[in-house]
């Protein structure tokens, strides 16, 4: 009796610490009011509430961008398991909806389904211990995944981890999680030994391989669907002086060149090729005004696992005369998200509600056929102003680790394709008529691809529009889909848990 009283108190003097913190007086709905009055005497001692107009509203509600963004008018920003359990509890009691974020960077349309919702702001919880052995470590569920790659560097390991620095980790990972070091490990869904999960009922449980196995399936592809992670046990590998460093160069070519530059990156990786799990491709498709005034330019990373890269990579692309190229760069993990522009201080880690930016991703094979890429390219350049500016990236990363896992052991059901590839359509945000065109922008480059590879579309989740069926989203495979409604039937059946891309039942 005496530690509930304790534990009341406490909790008690956090809400009443957070409420004097700026939040007085309330702004929000009455039903905002309602939840944060009761929620917040539940919560520990370092977790606070925001409220609309409180000083740290503005900060925890910040996104990438604007498009089919979430609408909430309360934020939690937790700091144990237990808090996130009491804002769950809470949330469905007041038929709140509530949404997990830690990077802010989803952008999928059931995200603006969210109407006055309870954004559970995970940020709070960034731990990172190595076990004893070395081979794992214990993550909380709010840190970024720069954040963690840094972590496991100071500690002398590494493992994969998203490309882009402030993602949250644990929303990649839920999806597949492609990152640089896929070709030695696998995706991060690989990678992910136990989670702890808090379900719809606002009850944790741990999903392994021997608990709950068929929801630690399910999480691993299509996790977003079924809970929240607080925290997640991840495989770890040591660091070398043989795999610590990382070479890169950037190529510049100007577009009447594309058929001969992927002519040549075809030789190096694809479907019937060898890549090696050293070698990555990373393509920006960009205005460069300095390099072009007129046209896009196409910006080839070469990027090598090791202290230079093989002249039977690089030299076939010099001999086709860029209009650029830098010298070679050795850096280490971060240093090449820093190259490609998705680093910590990066344009892509900025946060703007001004600047709207659709994805359209397809998987795909090969850089086949070229005369796709080229009429991809060519409509990519007649898109008229405010569209102008939009660009498309494709990441071409080894497949070794990702294949060394067989396709039916995880939800993740996109093995084969070697190459992400992304029109991302952007434009000033504030006119839905110019979010409609910009869609119907997108779908028209990404059917371009599809239609001439042969495959069905397969979208990657994490970088998924929402205008992309089941099948496109979780697999082709009937089996598939059945099994991840059956899960969704039993451990969210009304669906609180639906608002990235969900399972639809």
């Amino acid at each position: 009796m005496a530690g509930t009283v304790t534990a009341v108190v406490v909790g008690a003097a956090a809400w009443l610490q957070s409420t004097l913190n700026g939040q007085l007086p309330f702004f929000g709905t009455p039903q905002a009011a309602n939840v944060a009055a009761q929620l917040g005497p539940l919560l520990s001692i370092n977790a606070s509430v925001f409220s609309l107009g409180s000083s740290g509203f503005e900060k925890a509600t910040a996104r990438w961008q604007p498009w089919q963004s979430p609408s909430t008018d309360l934020v939690v920003k937790v700091a144990t398991e237990a808090d996130i359990e009491h804002s769950i509890r809470v949330a469905n009691e007041h038929g709140k909806p509530f949404l997990a974020v830690s990077g802010g960077h989803g952008g999928t349309k059931g995200l603006s389904y969210v109407r006055d919702g309870l954004s559970i702001w995970m940020r709070g919880m960034t731990s990172v211990e190595i076990a004893e052995d070395g081979r794992s470590a214990t993550v909380g569920g709010g840190i970024l995944s720069g954040e963690l790659a840094e972590a496991f560097s100071r500690a002398g390991k590494q493992s994969v981890v998203g490309a882009c620095y402030c993602t949250g980790a644990v929303a990649p990972m839920l999806g597949g999680g492609h990152g640089w070091l896929q070709g030695r490990y696998g995706l991060m869904a690989d990678n992910l030994i136990s989670a702890r999960l808090t379900l719809a009922n606002a009850t944790t449980i741990t999903v392994s391989e021997t608990s709950h196995s068929d929801l630690f399936w399910a999480v691993r592809g299509a996790g977003q669907n079924y809970g929240i992670v607080s925290s997640f046990e991840y495989k770890i590998y040591d660091k070398t002086p043989e795999n610590e460093k990382w070479t890169y160069e950037v190529l510049t070519f100007r577009q009447h060149q594309l058929e001969d530059v992927y002519r040549v990156a075809n030789t190096m990786v694809g479907k019937d090729r060898t890549q090696p799990v050293e070698l990555i491709h990373f393509t920006l498709w960009m205005r460069n005004p300095e390099v072009d005034t007129m046209n896009r330019v196409i910006m080839f990373y070469l990027i090598y696992q090791g202290s230079s890269i093989p002249t039977k990579y690089t030299q076939p692309l010099h001999d086709l005369d860029p209009i650029s190229a830098t010298p070679p760069t050795t850096t280490d993990l971060l240093g090449v998200s820093d190259a490609v522009l998705v680093g910590k201080e990066s344009p892509f880690c900025a946060h703007s509600d001004t600047l709207a930016l659709q994805r359209w991703p397809v998987s795909l094979e090969s850089y086949t056929p070229i005369s796709a890429l080229r009429q991809t390219f060519d409509k990519l350049e007649s898109l008229p102003p405010p569209y102008d500016n939009s660009a498309i990236i494709m990441e071409a990363y080894s497949l070794h680790g990702v294949q060394a896992v067989p396709d039916e052991s995880t939800a993740f059901a996109d093995r084969g394709g070697n190459m992400l590839v992304a029109p991302f359509i952007m434009y000033p945000f504030g006119d839905r008529d110019v979010d409609e065109q910009g869609k119907e922008y997108g779908k028209e480059l990404r059917d371009i691809l599809v239609n001439a590879s042969g495959n069905p579309l397969n979208a990657y989740v994490n970088y998924a529009s929402g205008f992309e069926s089941q099948e496109e989203l979780y697999g082709h495979e009937t089996w598939r889909l059945e099994k991840l409604r059956r899960l969704k039937r039993e451990y969210d059946p009304e669906n609180r848990f639906g608002y990235y891309v969900g399972i639809e039942t």
